[in-house]
């Protein structure tokens, strides 16, 4: 490599590596400030908030916010490149604008290996101990009741609970019904369902159970029951927390047991296993766009640059979350909503790439 492209490539990763130190001191403070009465409340150790939580708190924030401080990174070392007439010298020196770009994807494949690497394995680990901590401590309360819950549990199988508590593991005005070829072939209604934790089974009471056949139909009354079901309370998984828990390995296990369980909400886990990949590549899409923006020299320099990325980081997210909504409560695949604002971006980083400096 040449001096020149060392000098970006140090210039490059420290002021990404400042620039998020900074950001993750500020927001540990903003979170100390929110927090701080929970602590003192529930008297935690010292030793536990430092090594328990934010410890394990740094890795989840610094992975989410990665992409958006590469491009800040970007800008802010690129604009002042520009500024002191750098960029301009070193095209004047034979090398061409493309040929500069190379220690910046250089940069953004170390980074984007890292967060790759953390989003699949780092960042699930050190989400388990943080929200086993929160759990703890903080939101003590597992989970809020559930409104009329309808679910698939199995190929032709689908439950209806009219409330759920996930913090109890019970539910009332529960049923279960079965259906062959697309013909209801049993129904199971029930006063209150509750999950027996030692035993592993559910207890239903006040129970109904229809079975249909050729000959007509059976009914049978049952006061009180305790059996197994295809499915458990951990498969009603109402909070996001869950598969921010778990490594690729576990939640792509996950999405295949599910599958084959014909469960439903499969669409979340499958954006969050497409996320983790995404969020890494948009990293080199970020880099070209900072690139592009910062390397021309305009009136107002840095602030102009960064009001600039500020905004297309903004637009990057809002995009984000449509796309996701789409996928998780539409028709939308969940590869598409997640990878939608890349491919926007890229054709816009390629564009801005063209109509930069030369």
């Amino acid at each position: 490599m040449k001096k020149l492209d060392w000098y970006i490539l140090k210039q490059f990763l420290g002021t990404f590596f400042f620039i998020i130190g900074l950001l993750i001191s500020i927001t540990i403070v903003i979170d100390l400030s929110e927090k701080i009465d929970n602590f003192l409340d529930n008297s935690i150790p010292l030793s536990a908030i430092v090594f328990e939580y934010y410890v394990n708190f740094v890795p989840y924030i610094s992975a989410l916010l990665a992409p958006f401080f590469v491009l800040v990174a970007v800008i802010f070392f690129t604009s002042q490149l520009a500024n002191r007439s750098e960029i301009i010298a070193i095209l004047n020196s034979g090398t061409s604008f493309y040929r500069m770009l190379y220690p910046y994807f250089l940069g953004a494949t170390i980074l984007g290996t890292g967060l790759w690497i953390s989003n699949n394995w780092l960042v699930p680990q050190s989400n388990k101990k943080r929200l086993a901590f929160e759990h703890k401590y903080i939101n003590k309360y597992q989970g809020s009741m559930r409104y009329n819950f309808h679910r698939q549990v199995a190929p032709s199988t689908i439950i209806y609970i009219e409330n759920y508590s996930p913090g109890s593991a019970e539910g009332y005005h529960f049923a279960m019904e079965k259906f062959d070829k697309g013909k209801l072939v049993s129904k199971i209604r029930s006063e209150k369902i509750q999950w027996l934790k030692k035993e592993k089974k559910w207890r239903i009471t006040g129970t109904y159970i229809r079975n249909f056949t050729e000959n007509g139909e059976k009914l049978r009354a049952i006061a009180q029951l305790d059996t197994s079901f295809v499915f458990e309370p951990d498969d009603f998984s109402f909070t996001g927390s869950i598969k921010e828990e778990m490594t690729t390995a576990e939640l792509s296990d996950h999405i295949d047991y599910m599958t084959k369980s014909g469960l439903s909400d499969i669409e979340f886990y499958e954006v969050e296993w497409h996320r983790r990949t995404s969020s890494a590549f948009s990293i080199y899409i970020l880099t070209l766009i900072g690139v592009s923006v910062a390397s021309r020299k305009v009136r107002g320099g840095l602030g102009w640059h960064l009001v600039l990325g500020i905004g297309l980081s903004a637009l990057y997210e809002i995009i984000m979350k449509f796309s996701v909504t789409f996928s998780t409560n539409s028709t939308l695949p969940p590869f598409l909503g997640v990878w939608f604002p890349n491919f926007v971006f890229g054709a816009l980083a390629i564009y801005l790439v063209r109509k930069a400096p030369k």
